[in-house]
């Protein structure tokens, strides 16, 4: 056999780049989603930290207006634990920590997550006939804004906003989603739309329509595109598990899903 020519030896590494490669969208995407949720439980622990003290406060105050003035003395017994600060606070912490996070949810500071339950492709909705009303409302549902998922964020299809993450991505000339067709006012992601848009309908939304059955538009004042606010508690306690899923799901994934191939190795010792 003759002898191997150098050059067609493979001496690629693996698991190497250029170090001027530019980073990929998915790689600045997954950076930011890790820093994001850094931050939200960073948040969560203050709020955390928050409710302790309101407790602290509340049971200092009671007991200094002589609701209990004999302080019980230390130690756990058998039976019911006996009521010092640190155990009456320990009891009334997580009462208060719903009205921290529910104060902290209307306040809508940081970061957004839409909860799906499974995936939102089991996601059930009566659909409105949009090939019917578009002509007419011009896909006004296309303003609302709403959060992502995970799912929607693990998939990397449906862009969101790096401003208020992860809200849905919006343009400025018409305030409509970025994934709207500007001429025919379809959605250009359907398949793959986030959960929001598979369950909503728009016949009751008056920020829609003034008459549905009649096909009159609402106005189009901004005060009509404002989002509802539901019930904050449990807008907190989405928030919460949704926070949660999204760690789990940043902590199971890969920055690298295939094999790479990167420059050759440099044959000087």
């Amino acid at each position: 056999m003759g002898e191997t020519n150098d050059d067609d030896v493979d001496e690629h590494t693996y698991g190497t780049a250029p170090r001027d490669a530019p980073i990929t969208r998915g790689d600045f995407e997954r950076a930011i989603r890790g820093l994001n949720t850094a931050d939200l439980l960073v948040r969560d622990q203050l709020l955390h930290l928050a409710a302790q003290v309101v407790a602290l406060t509340d049971e200092v105050t009671r007991r200094l207006d002589g609701v209990e003035p004999k302080p019980a003395p230390p130690g756990t017994p058998a039976g019911p634990p006996i009521a010092t600060v640190e155990n009456m606070v320990a009891l009334t912490t997580d009462d208060h920590l719903q009205q921290v996070r529910a104060n902290d949810a209307y306040h809508d500071h940081g970061v957004s997550f839409d909860l799906v339950g499974t995936t939102k492709y089991e996601a059930i909705g009566e659909s409105p006939p949009c090939e019917e009303l578009i002509p007419i409302c011009q896909a006004r549902c296309c303003r609302l804004r709403f959060a992502l998922s995970t799912e929607d964020l693990d998939e990397g299809i449906v862009r969101w906003d790096y401003g208020r993450p992860y809200m849905i991505r919006q343009r400025e000339s018409d305030g409509r989603c970025v994934h709207n067709d500007p001429d025919t006012r379809f959605c250009t992601v359907h398949a793959v739309r986030p959960r929001p848009c598979r369950v909503y309908h728009c016949k009751d939304d008056p920020r829609i329509w003034t008459d549905y059955d009649k096909r009159i538009p609402a106005p189009e004042p901004n005060e009509i595109l404002k989002q509802f606010k539901f019930d904050l508690v449990e807008r907190a306690q989405q928030r919460t598990l949704a926070m949660f899923n999204e760690s789990e799901a940043i902590k199971e994934s890969y920055p690298e899903k295939v094999p790479r191939r990167g420059p050759k190795q440099s044959k000087e010792p």
